[in-house]
């Protein structure tokens, strides 16, 4: 079975027409990119809250098709939710930022997966006018948040 297969055997599974499914391998170097395209009104059933399900499932065909991609990490996007969430996650850090900067009072983020809090990690270290602020991860596992505060808050 591939991994277009299995995707749209769950799509078929979940009463979305195939018709309606697009499915597009994109290799990148160590990344294989699978972008999947569903009907607007059916990509929540996919996606989830704040990508939770879409993370699931991605998690699945990385542990169903590894052998066949063991040199490249799969990644999988639902109607370009991965980029949406980036650009929401950019703006967030930069209001969030500033408000910092103005009040000098830390900020701690709602739990974010890994990867979210590298890209606020990254994104506030992008923009000089914030290099005396700095973002730290605190705690362990599922109570693990970022917070944004000045540096001299220590």
């Amino acid at each position: 079975m591939s991994i277009n297969t299995y995707l749209t055997n769950l799509c078929k599974h979940s009463g979305i027409d195939q018709d309606q499914v697009t499915i597009e391998e994109v290799t990148d170097g160590e990344f294989l990119m699978v972008n999947m395209t569903v009907p607007a009104e059916d990509s929540g059933l996919f996606i989830g809250f704040h990508g939770d399900t879409l993370s699931s499932i991605q998690r699945l065909i990385r542990v169903l098709f590894q052998a066949d991609y063991p040199e490249q990490k799969i990644v999988l996007n639902i109607n370009n939710y991965r980029e949406q969430r980036q650009e929401k996650l950019r703006e967030m850090t930069l209001n969030i930022a500033s408000r910092v900067l103005d009040s000098g009072r830390p900020y701690t983020f709602p739990f974010l997966p890994p990867q979210e809090r590298f890209f606020v990690h990254t994104t506030l270290s992008e923009y000089p006018e914030f290099e005396s602020l700095e973002s730290v991860s605190e705690g362990e596992g599922n109570q693990r948040f970022l917070v944004i505060r000045p540096k001299a808050d220590r």
